[in-house]
């Protein structure tokens, strides 16, 4: 089916959604999006981020991964925060582009943020772990954000990671790299050059993290929710933490997958051992 044949999805649809599902001005939103999932999108991925900015208004936030996992090991370029393009969807390529958006310095995991809220939530982003405490997403948590998976699941959820920090999971120091508790990232300065930068608390792999819907619905945390054509889902960020930190403190390697052939949730899973 081509694009023109898929349901066509208007700005205003996409207001009216939000607005049902209890999104309201003034709220602190994460997105994590599928444009596709929407149907045929008239004006594309500008016009669901304009809906989005209409729901919240400015006294709001709209918050946005834009990553791009500038690591040398993976062949990636250093991270230039003007012109890196994002690598997690085309909402968020466009979105960290558009006029009032801040982004991050993080080389590895940046965040763009839109609204009254931008500022503290994409500053000083190099101080901190890119998931963990200190960093945006807990300084979104912090403030009872909400996080809407438009058309996603779990999987692509950097929240969890953030949980994992937040439980104190024991491998948070496991990398991909074996031997070492560290990654080399690189960026693009302030003067125009190319540095290296040390990484702790890497986020890892994520194809585990769907585990957690069936615990975080019976915590109240997930709402199955419908935006226009988009199966979706809305999350409360307090409960979510809250019910991530006692599963985890019950059972600290839940939320790994359980490939073989990963890298690293093998390795994070024998940590212990």
């Amino acid at each position: 089916m081509t694009d023109e044949n898929l349901p066509r999805v208007t700005r205003e649809q996409i207001v009216d959604s939000l607005k049902k599902i209890g999104i309201h001005r003034g709220d602190i939103l994460a997105l994590h999006s599928s444009l596709k999932s929407l149907g045929y999108v008239e004006g594309g991925a500008e016009t669901v981020i304009h809906a989005f900015q209409e729901a919240l208004g400015f006294a709001g936030a709209l918050l946005m991964p834009t990553h791009t996992y500038s690591f040398p090991i993976w062949s990636k370029p250093p991270y230039d925060k003007n012109e890196s393009p994002s690598l997690v969807g085309n909402i968020t390529e466009v979105f960290r582009r558009m006029p009032n958006v801040l982004r991050s310095d993080h080389p590895t995991h940046s965040v763009a943020a839109w609204g009254r809220f931008a500022a503290d939530l994409t500053r000083d982003a190099l101080q901190y772990p890119p998931t963990g405490i200190g960093s945006p997403w807990h300084r979104f948590h912090e403030a009872g954000g909400t996080i809407l998976m438009l058309g996603t699941n779990q999987n692509a959820c950097t929240m969890l990671h953030y949980c994992e920090a937040a439980a104190d999971v024991p491998y948070l120091d496991v990398t991909f790299t074996p031997g070492v508790d560290y990654e080399v990232a690189h960026r693009i300065n302030e003067r125009g050059e190319v540095e290296e930068y040390i990484l702790k608390q890497v986020p890892g792999c994520s194809r585990g993290f769907h585990k957690s819907e069936p615990c975080l619905r019976e915590n109240g945390a997930l709402e199955d929710v419908k935006i226009v054509n988009s199966q979706s889902q809305l999350l409360d960020s307090r409960k979510m933490v809250k019910a991530m930190k006692e599963k985890l403190k019950s059972d600290p390697f839940f939320l790994l997958c359980d490939f073989p052939d990963c890298g690293i949730c093998v390795r994070r899973r024998n940590c212990a051992v």
